[in-house]
């Protein structure tokens, strides 16, 4: 059997999936989850089960024949905007307490469209925007999680 890189990544997600499947197996339940439909170790253990079900199918089918193009994809992979949106990212997380969700989210929203070479600015701030709004309303009213909207200068709702 050649070992090829997709080969190898197959082992080890497969390791990976079932050490998963096993943390998630033995996982602790408290005495009023154990008869409950959907546990807290349901949707792991399921991950886990396709986790070694996809690798398995990866190692059984995958061709010796094709080269793939994978292999050579990290020569034009661009590093420099991976980074700047890991960047965006922390500095995302960084305002979101002084910003708000609103604002931070916004903000991240549109910078990291601008990045990725978003060039319509009258339909890319709306947007963001408002889909900040709307995120922001679904958690607070709809799940019930207090999130802080507008920075702490401007008063909360």
């Amino acid at each position: 059997m050649n070992l090829s890189v997709d080969r190898m990544v197959a082992l080890c997600l497969l390791a990976f999936s079932v050490g998963y499947g096993v943390l998630a197996w033995n996982h602790p339940l408290l005495p009023f989850e154990a008869r409950m439909p959907f546990k807290p170790n349901t949707l792991p253990l399921g991950l886990a089960v396709l986790g070694v079900v996809f690798s398995i199918l990866t190692l059984v089918f995958e061709s010796q024949d094709q080269v793939s193009e994978d292999g050579r994809g990290w020569r034009t992979f661009q590093w420099k905007t991976t980074a700047a949106l890991v960047a965006f990212m922390i500095a995302y997380a960084l305002l979101l307490r002084p910003l708000g969700y609103i604002g931070s989210t916004s903000l991240f929203l549109i910078a990291s469209a601008i990045l990725l070479g978003e060039t319509r600015w009258m339909r890319l701030v709306p947007i963001a925007v408002v889909m900040s709004l709307a995120t922001w309303y679904i958690v607070q009213e709809g799940l019930g999680i207090y999130l802080v909207p507008l920075p702490a200068f401007m008063g909360a709702l």
